[in-house]
């Protein structure tokens, strides 16, 4: 008996090792649409676009991120989710964009188009533009174990900035203050950490990077513009 137990035991054991070492299967999106929303709990004018984007995340072909600034965090409430990254994010697409400067809710399809996050209309209308005029690359994101492999297509473009998006489940906060003082709002893909990977020369090649155990997904971007600006190839991989 304790043999077979012992036997048991061990081929569960090593059961259990190989299911860690076998990789997920490739996550490939063809044709990806990448929404960038920048948002925050204490802007008033940003709860429908928050709305806007969990519908927009439901398209498998939309990579949906949700980017909290931390601008307005002086309004008597500070944005749980906000991070400077994103912060920093924003304004140096305003500056490569030759816009004013960043405002909520900031929707960024494709790295390029900008438009006010709560026009669902028009928003609609860009993303069937961007589908049917603008081919995004898609990248193949796959885990291996404790690896994230990056698997990038063979293209025809320049050096690219690779920015490595790390976000968290849906989350829902009760905001007891500020401009939205007594709503519940959730938000969807809330974006936690950007790294950056360096720089892509469009060739075909597979790369290894470390995961995070905080990670609902994580999102890759091949851009133009030092990663403000065109979007070249993109893959997300949903956790």
């Amino acid at each position: 008996m304790r043999f077979v137990i012992g036997s048991i035991i061990a081929l569960w054991t090593v059961f259990i090792v190989y299911q860690s070492i076998v990789p997920v299967k490739a996550e490939i999106i063809e044709a990806p649409i990448v929404v960038e929303l920048f948002t925050s709990q204490s802007c008033s004018s940003c709860p429908p676009a928050d709305k806007i984007l969990g519908q927009l995340s439901k398209n498998k072909n939309v990579i949906a991120l949700s980017c909290h600034v931390t601008y307005w965090n002086y309004l008597h409430w500070k944005d749980t989710l906000s991070t400077e990254e994103c912060t920093n994010r924003q304004r140096d697409y305003a500056r490569t964009l030759q816009k004013r400067g960043p405002y909520t809710p900031q929707m960024l399809i494709n790295g390029t188009h900008d438009v006010v996050g709560n026009r669902s209309g028009e928003i609609n209308r860009l993303i069937n533009k961007v589908q049917k005029k603008e081919a995004v690359a898609p990248i193949g994101l796959q885990l291996n174990g404790e690896e994230l492999l990056i698997h990038f297509p063979d293209t025809q473009s320049e050096t690219l900035k690779l920015p490595l998006f790390i976000y968290g489940d849906q989350h829902t906060q009760s905001i007891p203050s500020g401009e939205n003082r007594g709503r519940t709002v959730s938000y969807t893909n809330p974006v936690s950490e950007v790294r950056s990977l360096g720089l892509w020369d469009g060739r075909q090649q597979t790369i290894t990077v470390p995961t995070t155990d905080k990670a609902h997904g994580y999102a890759i971007l091949a851009q133009e513009k030092n990663g403000y600006g065109k979007v070249i190839a993109a893959g997300k991989l949903e956790l």
